[in-house]
């Protein structure tokens, strides 16, 4: 093992960047945690809207964040090597597909948003008001992908925090206006979800005027002189695309599917829809809470291996692991006890909160396989051999997830918590198959 990460002060390099990366993700979730929240006061029906016009929109910052994920994977390998010019070729190859996917998305959302509700219910107020608050939220996509690329540049080049900064502005900003413009206080008018909606559209930006002036001050002093001057050859582009299209092509996957999966729940019923889009809050803070661990070992074996220093690298991705199943255990544990208290946060149907607080104990049964896959995932693409994640992707989500969804839901007629249940068998799977390719060490590439 190198000087700088041994097996005594490990956890203080993992949690240097974990620590900042979770709040950060734990902020950015809370946009969409605290829309869901306080529209949970309005009723059913504000819920599903808003909980599947937000099924696109994590289509979205899944199928962008790829591209992220592909610039912090060479980023952190280039870091290793030193190579200033390689890291300035990867953010900006990086950022240049990244528009073009994003200005896609933003077109297809902003004039095509009725279609796309349609899509996911039945249930035509379902569908007009989620197409109006997704109309509005497409308006934050650029703001929410040069966010996104500019904190990862920070991260992968030693400056965690400051993208946490800017997640807890935006949410300060977006709890704010939340409260004044959905149920119209201080003298603007009671909007509902067209207020949530704008009220995160104007957090989006601010993050990025914040991230945008703590990159501008890093860059000063930054011994990483990022360059938008720079020549993207094509035996450049072959290796990023190398690096970055299995990753496309797999958050492209599996968020689609998170999408179908939206469908099998909207078409169960408005009730059952409302019921699972109240837990979206903890799935995403519980799972948001794991994530810098996810981020931090995939940046820190990246650099070990773009050292050249593989057993670092395995010793890192290992304790990892194990810290992650131990952590979403304990977690697991506590929302159980939580889900008998959680629905009563919400102005609903007693028998929207009892199937609510069945869907918690069911996740809460399947947060620790869903983390682990999430930080197996971060360990596999950091090495390089990012097709074996989208394969895994693919495999789970449509040849085992979505199959097991609509046979559960329409064919035997369970009810939802069984059908969630069911769908995250998938998980498993993956999980099993990705292990063992991690044991198997094929998936260690220097770039």
């Amino acid at each position: 093992m190198n000087q700088n990460i041994t097996k005594n002060n490990y956890l203080s390099h993992i949690l240097k960047i974990a620590i900042p990366v979770s709040l950060q993700s734990l902020f950015a979730s809370s946009l969409s945690v605290i829309d869901q929240i306080m529209v949970g006061r309005l009723g059913e029906t504000d819920i599903a809207s808003v909980s599947l016009a937000g099924r696109f929109v994590t289509v979205f910052f899944f199928t962008v964040g790829a591209i992220a994920v592909g610039a912090s994977i060479l980023i952190s390998q280039f870091r290793g090597k030193v190579d200033n010019e390689r890291i300035s070729k990867a953010f900006v190859v990086s950022l240049k597909w990244g528009l073009l996917l994003t200005a896609v998305f933003f077109l297809t959302s902003f004039f095509f948003s009725p279609f796309l509700m349609t899509l996911f219910s039945p249930d035509f107020s379902v569908r007009t008001i989620g197409s109006s608050y997704l109309k509005i939220v497409t308006i934050g996509f650029f703001p929410g992908f040069l966010t996104m690329m500019v904190s990862t540049y920070l991260r992968s080049t030693g400056k965690p925090i400051f993208p946490s900064i800017a997640s807890i502005s935006a949410m300060v900003i977006n709890t704010i206006l939340n409260f004044i413009l959905i149920f119209g206080y201080f003298g603007f008018p009671a909007l509902g979800v067209t207020g949530a909606a704008i009220a995160t559209t104007i957090a989006r930006f601010v993050e990025l005027i914040v991230v945008l002036w703590f990159f501008f001050v890093h860059q000063r002093k930054s011994e990483f002189q990022l360059s938008f001057r720079v020549n993207i050859d094509k035996a450049f582009r072959k290796i990023a695309l190398a690096v970055t299209l299995p990753i496309f092509f797999s958050e492209l996957a599996w968020s689609l599917g998170e999408a179908v999966y939206g469908i099998i729940y909207g078409h169960i019923g408005t009730d059952e829809m409302a019921a699972m889009s109240l837990i979206g809050p903890m799935i995403m803070l519980s799972i948001g809470l794991f994530a810098g661990l996810s981020q931090a070992v995939s940046i820190l074996v990246g650099t070990e291996l773009g050292k050249g220093d593989y057993s670092t690298g395995i010793f890192l991705a290992n304790r990892s692991i194990r810290i992650g199943i131990v952590g979403t255990l304990i977690i697991g544990g506590i929302l159980i006890g939580f889900a008998w208290i959680y629905p009563n946060l919400y102005a609903i149907e007693a028998s929207t909160k009892a199937t609510t607080t069945s869907l918690l104990i069911a996740f809460s049964c399947v947060l620790w396989v869903k983390v682990s896959n999430m930080i197996l995932g971060g360990i596999l693409k950091s090495g390089g051999k990012t097709h074996y994640v989208f394969l895994l992707d693919l495999l789970g989500t449509w040849f085992i997830g979505i199959p097991l969804g609509f046979l559960s839901a329409f064919v035997f007629g369970l009810p939802i918590h069984y059908v969630y249940l069911l769908i995250a068998l998938e998980e498993l799977v993956r999980f099993i198959i990705g292990y063992q390719i991690f044991r198997s060490g094929r998936w260690i590439k220097t770039i």
